[in-house]
């Protein structure tokens, strides 16, 4: 089928900060989606971003790791691809 996404990465951006919890949340909702189709899993974090609280998933397709971490005032954030 022509409009499926053979990678669900390659529909991703990085997100530098969150503009609200609000925005977060619809963003952690879209994730459990992903992950609840197979697209994702979720995986051990292996090195913490300072002392937020994270998870970090997995591409079934591509096995490229993704890290989300939790806003925390005055820290807005973020969603990133890890190297």
């Amino acid at each position: 089928m022509a409009d499926k996404v053979e990678c669900i990465c390659s529909q991703f951006e990085e997100i530098n900060g969150f503009y609200s919890i609000y925005e977060f949340e619809r963003f952690q909702k879209y994730l459990e989606g992903i992950v609840r189709t197979g697209d994702m899993k979720e995986v051990p974090v292996q090195e913490y971003y300072a002392t937020f609280q994270e998870k970090w998933f997995e591409c079934d397709n591509c096995s490229q790791i993704w890290r989300l971490v939790y806003p925390d005032f005055p820290f807005k954030g973020l969603w990133n691809k890890m190297e």
